[in-house]
């Protein structure tokens, strides 16, 4: 069977099929070089003659089994119909999230290690905090929204019950000095406002900041971190306390926010760059 292929615009042929074969394997034709034959009624490109592509024109379908070039090249181990086809397009890869700080990033900005996911601007942090011994925790159970609803109501019942106490002391106090008078009274109402403030701020940030959970949250078996699981300090644990307020002050919207977030993150966490997480 006598071939003829079109290379620079030119026509070339007649060849054999062992001749077009050969010039397909070096590489002086492809896949979508033009050939005819004399029984064809025009130039068709050569990957229609390749097994599993395009079905070859009907004319073409009669040409004896020698006829196609990648039939000749079965014992040569040919190239794939896939290979000579133009790739599918991918998908773009998904950003993946910096351990370290939390941003969002494309998969190849990050560095790896183990499972955690490190951007640039985090590394020399990360890599000290590698030399210093702390934990990277890249897998995180984060705690959903009812459980940390049930550790808060523990805690509000905690202080609710020694600020009752503190309140009780304190009036007996004021009775025991005879404080009568309208600036008195003022005076002792405006004391326990701030003892009703600082209560509830020194317990969260002691008990967070020293072992990462209230009680309430020890109860419930979970505790607050930093994104890469390591301990909060006292700092951020009252700036999480006053940032806490604002989560409630909003219609409590800042609360509910961790019933939807990925990693089940309040406003205050958002905030402080914190997350709860499941002992």
């Amino acid at each position: 069977m006598e071939w003829f292929y079109s290379l620079n615009g030119e026509e070339n042929g007649p060849i054999s099929t062992d001749d077009l074969k050969t010039l397909f394997k070096s590489k002086t034709i492809t896949a979508e070089t033009k050939v005819r034959r004399i029984d064809m009624p025009g130039w068709q490109p050569l990957r229609q003659f390749i097994k599993g592509a395009a079905a070859p024109p009907p004319d073409a379908a009669t040409q004896p089994a020698t006829g196609s070039p990648l039939e000749m090249e079965r014992q040569d181990s040919p190239p794939s119909a896939a290979s000579l086809s133009p790739a599918a397009p991918t998908a773009e890869p998904s950003a993946s999230r910096c351990s370290e700080c939390g941003g969002d990033f494309p998969p190849d900005d990050l560095i790896r290690f183990d499972n955690a996911h490190i951007c640039a601007a985090c590394k020399p942090l990360f890599t000290q905090k590698l030399r210093e011994g702390v934990r990277v925790q890249s897998t995180m159970n984060f705690a959903g929204f009812w459980i940390r609803f049930g550790a808060k109501f523990i805690d509000m019942l905690i202080i609710t019950v020694v600020s009752l106490i503190i309140g009780f002391m304190l009036g007996l106090t004021i009775g025991i000095g005879g404080v009568e008078s309208d600036g008195g009274s003022l005076v002792a109402t405006l004391v326990i406002q701030i003892i009703n403030i600082l209560i509830p701020a020194a317990y969260t940030t002691y008990m967070v900041g020293r072992y990462g959970a209230t009680l309430g949250k020890m109860a419930c078996g979970i505790k607050v971190v930093r994104p890469d699981g390591g301990r909060v300090s006292y700092a951020r644990a009252l700036g999480r306390h006053f940032a806490e307020i604002l989560s409630g002050l909003i219609l409590a919207i800042g609360y509910i926010m961790a019933a939807f977030d990925s990693e089940k993150r309040a406003l205050h966490d958002h905030i402080c760059s914190t997350r709860v997480v499941k002992k």
